[in-house]
C-alpha cells in the first residue's frame, strides 16, 4: 500500500481520488489548499503528490516550489494534475522535476501508472 497526497481547492476531485485509491489498495490523504497541502505532507509522509496546477491562493506550481525549498520535504515525489497542459506549464513543473504532468479529470489508469513507478511497482 501507498500513501498518496492529492491537493486540489474541487471537493469532488478529491472525493475521486480518495475512492480511486481505496480501490487500489492504496491510502489517498487529501487537502484543498496548497498551504493545508504542505502541512499535511510533513505530518503524514505520503510516497508521491498529486497537486492540482489551478488553485486559487496559492498555485499548484507555488506549492510545489514551497516544496522545493523546504529542506524536510524538498525530495517528494510531486505530478502536477491540469485541465490543460501547456507548453509553459510542462517547461515550469520540469524545471521543478515533477515526476507527471496529467489532465484533468483525472483517470486511474493515469494516476496508477505514476504511481507504480515512482514506487517501483511498474
Amino acid at each position: 500500500m501507498c500513501k498518496v497526497a492529492f491537493i486540489d481547492y474541487d471537493p469532488m476531485v478529491l472525493r475521486m481520488a480518495a475512492f480511486m485509491m481505496k480501490k487500489s489498495g492504496n491510502q489517498a490523504i487529501t487537502a484543498s489548499s496548497g498551504d493545508g497541502g504542505i502541512i499535511m505532507i510533513k505530518n503524514e509522509r505520503p510516497q508521491i503528490v498529486f497537486i492540482d496546477a489551478e488553485m486559487p491562493v496559492k498555485s499548484g506550481l507555488e506549492t510545489l516550489e514551497s516544496i522545493r525549498n523546504d529542506a524536510e520535504i524538498s525530495s517528494l515525489p510531486v505530478c502536477i494534475m491540469t485541465g490543460t497542459i501547456t507548453d509553459e506549464l510542462r517547461k515550469k513543473a520540469e524545471s521543478f522535476g515533477v515526476v507527471g504532468l496529467i489532465e484533468k479529470p483525472i483517470q486511474a489508469s493515469q494516476v496508477l501508472l505514476i504511481i507504480n513507478r515512482v514506487t517501483g511497482k511498474g
